[in-house]
């Protein structure tokens, strides 16, 4: 459900992310201070984190909530992410891919501090500011996948935020807005940390001070979820990273994950993987020498090389949607 927690190999260094049982993501960058990765993905919970980014559809369509709005992308559209704002993603067609820019909060300084910005594009307006930010993402890629100097990437770094700047309207959120998504993270924060335990809704909502009705209602336009689904999905999350480990008996695995009973581990795997625990754990371990293709099932993302190929198909789905 974090598919980009992961390790993200870059021609030279690894860059990567990092989470701990938080929905607030530690991002790790290297040297250049950026972070660029392409993925098929099918969901991404709830998360947040002190990097920018810049979001682009390279192939299907993915519904995001950031915040408490609800945003509806398609291949060649973007979507710009301020730091620290709430955001999760569904697919909504097979084969949903996408192409991430995160921008380190060490590129900002106080003079320079980091777009705080509304923007996205719409494949049928699209205006010369929009494709000025494509022109640019495009120029940064290609530069990333050639290993140009480094002087050369940092400078189309900050030609890129120049061009987001230009192109977007700032944006300062209502004091309220702030204060029901911070209550919101710290409702998060709580389920991902006690995810072992027996929780209600009641429970959390009273950890974040807020009342029953009013967390339920909150917790559900942010997440997409209801607060069960919620917490099956993370509960199930962690299950699959413990299958891994064959030396752990699947029981084991469903008590310390919060399940009550296996036969509801089970169930949970049924609906959301189309499989059952002890199937996708062989399947994982017959995975482990082989080279996938494609998404397997069961999984949120396989992360994708960014090659001149995927350059191309970037370009590609930029101007299907400019086409008249």
């Amino acid at each position: 459900m974090f598919p980009f927690s992961v390790t993200h190999p870059r021609p030279a260094t690894p860059a990567g992310r990092q989470t701990h049982n938080s929905g607030y993501e530690l991002i790790a960058f290297d040297a250049e201070k950026l972070n660029v990765f392409a993925a098929e993905v099918r969901y991404c919970e709830p998360h947040w984190h002190p990097a920018p980014e810049l979001i682009t559809v390279l192939a299907g369509r993915f519904s995001l909530t950031v915040g408490q709005q609800r945003v509806e992308l398609s291949a060649g559209e973007m979507l710009y992410i301020n730091a620290e704002e709430v955001h999760s993603l569904n697919a909504q067609a097979s084969g949903s891919q996408l192409l991430t820019v995160q921008f380190s909060p060490g590129l900002f300084d106080e003079l320079h501090p980091a777009p705080s910005l509304t923007w996205r594009t719409h494949s049928a307006s699209q205006n010369a500011h929009d494709r000025d930010v494509f022109q640019r993402l495009s120029a940064l890629l290609e530069q990333i996948i050639d290993n140009r100097a480094p002087f050369q990437r940092i400078a189309a770094i900050y030609l890129l935020l120049d061009a987001l700047v230009t192109a977007g309207q700032p944006t300062r959120r209502a004091e309220n807005s702030l204060r029901e998504e911070e209550m919101i993270k710290k409702g998060i924060d709580y389920i991902n940390q006690n995810f072992d335990q027996p929780l209600t809704l009641s429970d959390v909502a009273s950890h974040t001070g807020m009342s029953y009705s009013w967390f339920s209602r909150l917790f559900k336009k942010v997440s997409r979820h209801n607060f069960k689904e919620y917490l099956t999905l993370v509960r199930l999350n962690k299950a699959r990273t413990l299958l891994q480990d064959t030396r752990t008996p699947i029981t084991d695995i469903s008590h310390s994950c919060g399940f009550q009973e296996h036969k509801y581990l089970i169930a949970a795997f049924n609906k959301y993987c189309g499989l059952t625990p002890t199937e996708y754990r062989k399947r994982f371990v017959s995975r482990q020498n082989m080279i996938e293709n494609e998404l397997a099932l069961g999984e949120d993302c396989l992360c994708l090389p960014l090659n001149a190929a995927l350059l191309a198909r970037l370009t590609l789905s930029n101007r299907s949607q400019s086409a008249p």
